[in-house]
């Protein structure tokens, strides 16, 4: 059960609002897009405090880790680039250039792919890691919004928000192989765990599917329009981040039984999760701060 420990606040400033996140799980250390300041805000996880901001990350929007390669990669929707970040110093190594709005991301580490989901044009753009080149573009059904690399079947899934579904893609040669249909209204949040995919979608509900037949495993109601999804796969427990009227709701994977709802703040609509030491950080903008949770 998530059990609060504290909540950080950064600097005060006239405006605060955050969109994506991710956990450097080696280190701990926490990114987070600051729309609103145009900057990447690092909060070391083991010290409990923020440490850095990145600039030159206008309209910041998703941020995602890679592993493999030590690197974070945080969009900028506003000036349509991404910013490449080294995992030791967390100094910018390389800045390139991506269609007009990217959004959601996703890495494939092993080839050194990162793909962005773009809402200006509605293509995902494959890049080398190494040197930004667009090594494919891919027309997507409708308007991206979270991703997800899936290893085991080499595929890139993205939700899209009209037409309601699953986009796939190839990970070998980026074409696309299928789209899975959701009759919930506007596919947001996605996590990928195993054979199945959980999507939480804009009519305040969370479904499961596997992503090999293409058939339903559950749903659940939410308490309202959901963001971020994230799994804690030692408990196998799937967090959700309501903006409105601000909590997680905590499920349990295998059953979508509800198992814990945890007050945070009102428009506090993502988080991110530390599977090693097992804290949930949800980001705040109306006290401006990370809010602190052991799972």
């Amino acid at each position: 059960m998530l059990q609060f420990l504290k909540k950080i606040e950064l600097p005060p400033e006239e405006n605060c609002s955050f969109d994506h996140g991710d956990v450097d799980q080696t280190t701990g250390r926490v990114y987070v897009a600051h729309t609103s300041s145009g900057t990447v805000e690092v909060f070391d996880g083991q010290q409990e405090r923020w440490t850095k901001k990145i600039p030159d990350c206008a309209g910041g929007s998703g941020v995602i880790f890679d592993a493999i390669n030590n690197r974070i990669f945080a969009a900028s929707r506003s000036a349509g680039h991404i910013l490449s970040i080294e995992g030791n110093s967390t100094d910018v190594v390389l800045k390139f250039e991506t269609g007009k709005k990217p959004n959601g991301l996703a890495v494939d580490g092993e080839r050194g792919i990162l793909m962005t989901a773009d809402v200006g044009d509605n293509y995902a753009r494959f890049h080398s890691q190494n040197t930004g080149e667009v090594l494919a573009s891919v027309k997507l059904s409708g308007r991206p919004r979270w991703s997800a690399y899936r290893k085991a079947s080499d595929q890139y899934l993205i939700n899209i928000m009209e037409p309601s579904g699953v986009e796939f893609i190839s990970g070998k040669n980026f074409s696309r192989t299928g789209f899975y249909p959701i009759d919930q209204m506007g596919p947001h949040g996605l996590v990928i765990v195993g054979s199945f995919a959980y999507v939480a979608s804009d009519d305040a509900t969370l479904s499961k599917f596997n992503i090999d037949s293409k058939e339903l495993a559950g749903k659940a109601a939410l308490a309202g329009p959901p963001d971020v999804l994230w799994h804690n796969a030692k408990q196998n427990l799937v967090y959700c981040s309501i903006g409105d009227p601000g909590v997680v709701q905590v499920f349990d994977g295998k059953t979508l039984e509800i198992v814990q709802e945890v007050k945070t703040e009102y428009d506090s609509h993502t988080l991110t999760f530390d599977e090693k030491r097992q804290k949930l950080y949800t980001f705040q903008p109306d006290s401006h701060s990370v809010g602190v949770y052991q799972a």
